[in-house]
């Protein structure tokens, strides 16, 4: 009995206010972060990456995205032979990250990455690796439960509330891509 009552006079003291709206701050009700591993897991189940310029032959090494200090950079070494000669160079490119609304994708594109190939005063030429990645790479940015709620009210009346990308904002963070939307519920009349 004595226990019975401590416990009914715990919640009564311990109610919580229903009324008082929960703030939030910022467009991050829904965040997703995408670390660059999994971006440079993508390269690295894409297999060889090879060509042919005039009479060299080439292989892409370690092709790879770096993000650092609000910046994508496209990062790989080039190997350039034939049968006398063996060259490796460095390959620096552009890299564009961007986010897609309507279609909740992030798009991680490689936009430039020219290499000029000199073997000892010889001159090879171009290679414009970003070709070879002319498809980006598409993620699907972050979610809701479901695109509308279905609720049914005590009348009766069922009640559908569609979940809305409010807003959001794309953030290249230390390894990684940040991306943060912010819901709004829209009720829709029938």
């Amino acid at each position: 009995m004595i226990l019975s009552f401590f416990i009914l006079f715990s919640f009564i003291i311990a109610e919580p206010n229903f009324e008082k709206p929960v703030e939030l701050t910022g467009p991050d009700h829904i965040s997703l972060i995408v670390h660059q591993d999994l971006i440079n897991d993508f390269f690295v189940n894409l297999g060889k990456i090879q060509g042919s310029k005039n009479a060299f032959e080439w292989n892409l090494k370690n092709p790879r995205v770096n993000i650092r200090n609000k910046k994508a950079v496209f990062n790989a070494e080039i190997q350039i032979y034939n049968s006398l000669i063996s060259v490796t160079q460095d390959v620096i490119g552009k890299v564009d990250v961007s986010y897609n609304k309507d279609d909740n994708l992030i798009i991680i594109q490689i936009v430039d990455a020219d290499v000029i190939i000199d073997i000892a005063g010889y001159d090879v030429g171009k290679i414009d690796i970003g070709k070879y990645f002319s498809k980006p790479l598409k993620l699907n940015g972050p979610q809701s439960v479901s695109d509308h709620i279905e609720f049914m009210m005590p009348s009766g009346e069922n009640k559908i509330i569609d979940v809305v990308v409010n807003s959001h904002s794309l953030e290249l963070i230390e390894g990684g891509i940040k991306l943060s939307t912010s819901l709004v519920f829209k009720s829709i009349v029938e």
